[in-house]
């Protein structure tokens, strides 16, 4: 193996063992808009770390609504957990709120209401991502990735099917890293 070679695997080794270790991050947009994505992530190996992570999306007052609650464990190929391109499954429980129907009782049509089904179940999730750590001391986390998600929820309430199955995810956090 070359010197310079040798450098680098020691630059790489000492990295990880005085770089971050944890990482706290939200999606800044989504409060815009009412919504909430946030994690916590935690190296366990060079390779793998387990994250905690919560998120409530909201489409509109009368559309759909999700709010999950998961452990993740993620896989990172170049051994340099929470720094890179990132696998992850995940486990968790999902709660699902859609409107059914719309009930007017005034025949005009100005006092109508929305009725809604809810309905809560495990979940499980795929994922891929990749994670910057940046700055001098690397304590800004930023990540993008996206996935899908799968609810166990029965449903069909009044004969309707009104609870997603499958829902693609998105992610977009900036947070900070720390040991």
């Amino acid at each position: 193996q070359s010197l310079a070679a040798q450098t680098q695997s020691g630059r790489s080794l000492q990295a990880q063992t005085t770089g971050p270790t944890r990482v706290v991050a939200v999606n800044p947009f989504l409060p815009l808009a009412g919504s909430f994505q946030g994690e916590f992530e935690t190296r366990v190996r060079d390779n793998l770390s387990v994250a905690v992570a919560a998120s409530h999306v909201s489409l509109g007052d009368d559309s759909d609504r999700f709010t999950n609650a998961d452990l993740k464990l993620r896989l990172y190929p170049s051994e340099r957990a929470l720094e890179g391109f990132g696998l992850a499954a995940g486990l968790g429980v999902g709660h699902q709120s859609n409107v059914v129907e719309v009930f007017c009782a005034d025949p005009t049509g100005r006092d109508c209401r929305n009725t809604r089904a809810t309905a809560t179940g495990p979940t499980f999730s795929v994922e891929m991502q990749y994670q910057w750590l940046l700055g001098r001391n690397r304590n800004t986390a930023v990540t993008v990735g996206g996935g899908a998600k799968r609810y166990y929820i029965d449903d069909a309430p009044n004969g309707f099917e009104v609870f997603e199955t499958y829902q693609p995810t998105l992610r977009l956090t900036v947070g900070y890293a720390f040991r």
